[in-house]
């Protein structure tokens, strides 16, 4: 079975890219003989985000999609493939997909469009010209693959019977680091952020809840740019303890998750975020917002909490959830052993790997 993998991989970094990476790191390490695995990379030269202007998105789009499209012709002209695995970011980047997979069907390949974002919910209830074009691509893959329980609710109930859930699954290399690094002591009051430093991760919401809160350091590290790091600088009054650190070596990030007392990530909207992967392999005390994947992957079961989940902008109930959490050691403790046991058996890769390549099968 050969397949053709579309999906980003260098370039500018990304939820999807870091997916794309762990993914082919697996099947290279393993030497998997199950199927043959071929690779285009559909990276933007660009960072792109929801509150980039739409003339910027559009230009920056038509730009990299000449590329790619140019390339995709061409392989698919050189080589034959049994499947093509196509991921997506949905918004404008569907007109791609949906000539992608128009080209793949008329040369007979089988086809599967991967959504990696979590707002399919919240497109069903605005019908507008982004849902429509969602249902177009939907119609014309062989399979759609979703990363959430709530997406694939959403479209079962729209009428879709070519709807797979498929998570996400934590690399490899964050458990040899984790392993490697098990002496690491926790540092009492230090909170920590990782991601993209924009408005859409709740940065501002995370800094001015954590103004009045005495004694702690919170250590935000991902790229920021200068606006909004004079911005996060003015709401902490220029206090020392707020810490912009930009971006780190990859080992020296889960190293930094070993350490901190609380992760937290108040994000707007999330498709299946690695970094709450990453801070459960962790095993990190969680304050988070319930989007995307996040409340299955933190939700509460017989052996008690998992995570603290607060409304998405809301500065109130994420000030009282992190100083609360700071104070209840007991409730740390147990958040920090139950995510760690579950992203082992929910979210190791050969579980994950052995459920796409069934999806490939079938």
């Amino acid at each position: 079975m050969k397949v053709l993998l579309v999906a980003p991989f260098g370039g500018v970094t990304g939820g999807i890219a870091r997916w794309t990476e762990h993914i082919l790191d697996y099947y290279k390490k393993t030497g998997r003989n199950d199927c043959d695995l071929d690779l285009l990379s559909t990276g933007r030269s660009t960072f792109v985000n929801i509150n980039s202007s739409v003339c910027f998105r559009i230009i920056s789009a038509l730009k990299d999609y000449r590329v790619i499209l140019k390339n995709f012709r061409s392989r698919l002209n050189i080589n034959t493939y049994d499947v093509m695995h196509l991921t997506s970011s949905a918004s404008l980047s569907l007109t791609k997909d949906l000539y992608m997979l128009h080209t793949a069907k008329r040369k007979g390949i089988k086809t599967i469009i991967h959504f990696h974002f979590g707002r399919i919910p919240e497109l069903a209830k605005q019908n507008n010209w982004e849902w429509n074009l969602l249902c177009k691509v939907i119609q014309k893959a062989t399979k759609a693959i979703v990363i959430d329980q709530q997406s694939y609710n959403s479209l079962v109930a729209h009428g879709f019977n070519n709807i797979a859930l498929l998570p996400n699954p934590i690399a490899p290399e964050v458990i040899d680091i984790v392993n490697k690094n098990n002496h690491i002591e926790r540092d009492s009051r230090n909170i920590l952020f990782v991601g993209h430093c924009v408005k859409t991760k709740g940065v501002e919401e995370l800094v001015t809840a954590c103004k009045q809160i005495p004694n702690i350091t919170l250590r935000m590290i991902g790229t920021i740019q200068e606006n909004m790091r004079m911005n996060l600088g003015a709401i902490a009054e220029n206090g020392k303890w707020l810490e912009l650190k930009g971006e780190m070596p990859y080992e020296q990030v889960i190293c930094e998750m070993q350490t901190c007392d609380i992760f937290v990530l108040p994000t707007y909207t999330e498709g299946f975020p690695n970094v709450i992967l990453e801070s459960m392999a962790c095993g990190c005390a969680i304050v988070t917002t319930p989007v995307g994947a996040i409340p299955q992957m933190l939700e509460d079961d017989k052996n008690g909490k998992y995570g603290v989940l607060v409304e998405p902008r809301n500065v109130q109930q994420l000030h009282d959830a992190i100083e609360h959490l700071l104070n209840d050691e007991h409730l740390k403790q147990e958040m920090r052993k139950n995510v760690q046991c579950r992203v082992n058996e929910r979210y190791n890769i050969d579980v994950i790997w052995n459920k796409m390549l069934q999806i490939w099968e079938e």
